[in-house]
């Protein structure tokens, strides 16, 4: 791959409101876009950040999405509640009871549906992490405790690895 980044490159003159490109980088097929301080966006396979914690804040996007993404990603969030809540009942529950058994089959089956509508909403082209609120998370991915974060998640960016690593 060349190192100039002119092959998988978005110029800030090629899109308006400096918006993360939709598409994926036409070299690899990758959708982790960042963006340079000079105003391009660069493949994030292709050409690594070198300082990943410098990276602008993530900001809603929600005046660039239409109202049937805008739908489909409340969907996805209504999902990874219902799994979580889910989840918490089905742990209070004997492992070796036969509706234990039954309700797990039950949260696969719609941890499989929920996987399918976040994989048509970054179809549609959202790529942010679904609880982004005025440019800041409003959700860690990897909560304290025993709790368990997103199900889901569309976002090219890889919150969880950072948090990760502050444990």
């Amino acid at each position: 791959m060349e190192s100039s980044g002119q092959h998988c490159s978005v110029s800030r003159g090629e899109i308006t409101k400096m918006q993360k490109p939709t598409k994926p980088c036409w070299v690899c097929g990758s959708n982790d876009w960042w963006l340079t301080p000079d105003g391009q966006y660069l493949c994030g396979r292709c050409h690594p950040n070198p300082s990943p914690g410098s990276a602008p804040a993530p900001q809603s996007n929600r005046d660039e999405y239409s109202s049937e993404v805008l739908a489909l990603r409340d969907r996805v969030i209504s999902g990874n509640k219902k799994l979580n809540d889910a989840w918490e009942q089905i742990r209070g529950i004997a492992h070796d009871a036969e509706e234990w058994k039954e309700l797990l089959e039950q949260w696969h089956q719609a941890n499989e549906k929920l996987s399918l509508l976040c994989s048509e909403l970054k179809a549609r082209g959202y790529t942010d992490c679904l609880y982004i609120e005025n440019g800041k998370k409003t959700k860690k991915c990897l909560p304290p405790g025993d709790a368990i974060g997103c199900r889901v998640c569309p976002s090219s960016r890889k919150y969880w690895e950072k948090e990760l690593m502050e444990l």
